[in-house]
């Protein structure tokens, strides 16, 4: 795989490290994880100090994380935020609830402005009236969304586990990769006809 195809990801409530290794796997370069859980935070140390994880920076709470100083430095930002709020084993509180992390994760979205976001929760949150809040903050934000539900019984596991998957990618981003190619298209155009007049 070229460099060019290795993305750089941030990792949002990174738990023991499950999505960080299926980044390792792809090729991808994990350059920073938030995870709040003191086991799950040890884990990764771990796994670091043994070479099974390369170094990178593990923050503790999503709610004071800055994401500012990423800007720039993360093409995909991944994270299965909390979800008890709209959980169909809860009370599905939603916005009510303490639990729900949506608002720091869409402030670190648009701090950071990755290339891609990639979310999961569970399934019940797509009947959630706060479905819709998502899916308008990623648009606001400059996102345009896409989702569908999946288990691990559609990969061949033995056990169901449905969850709702959300690729969000920054439409600006898309916008000016699109005008770039444009005047790189334009120029070698430019650059043919001339030489196409003048000879070599």
């Amino acid at each position: 795989m070229g460099e060019h195809q290795r993305l750089r990801s941030l990792h949002l409530f990174a738990g023991a490290g499950g999505g960080i290794l299926a980044d390792l796997l792809l090729g991808h370069i994990p350059v920073c994880a938030v995870e709040i859980d003191p086991y799950c935070q040890g884990v990764l140390m771990h796994r670091q100090a043994d070479g099974y994880l390369p170094w990178f920076p593990i923050w503790d709470d999503v709610r004071t994380f800055d994401g500012a100083p990423w800007h720039g430095h993360v093409d995909i930002m991944s994270g299965g935020f909390p979800c008890q709020p709209w959980s169909i084993a809860g009370a599905r509180k939603g916005a009510s609830d303490a639990r729900n992390l949506w608002p720091d994760t869409c402030r670190v979205v648009c701090e950071v402005r990755p290339r891609y976001v990639f979310l999961e929760n569970v399934p019940g949150l797509i009947i959630h009236a706060y479905f819709g809040r998502i899916l308008g903050d990623l648009a606001k934000a400059g996102y345009d969304a896409r989702w569908c539900v999946l288990g691990a019984d559609d990969v061949g596991a033995p056990h169901r586990r449905k969850r709702l998957w959300i690729l969000a990618s920054d439409t600006h981003s898309a916008s000016r990769r699109l005008e770039s190619r444009r005047r790189q298209w334009a120029a070698r155009a430019t650059s043919a006809s001339v030489h196409g007049a003048h000879g070599p």
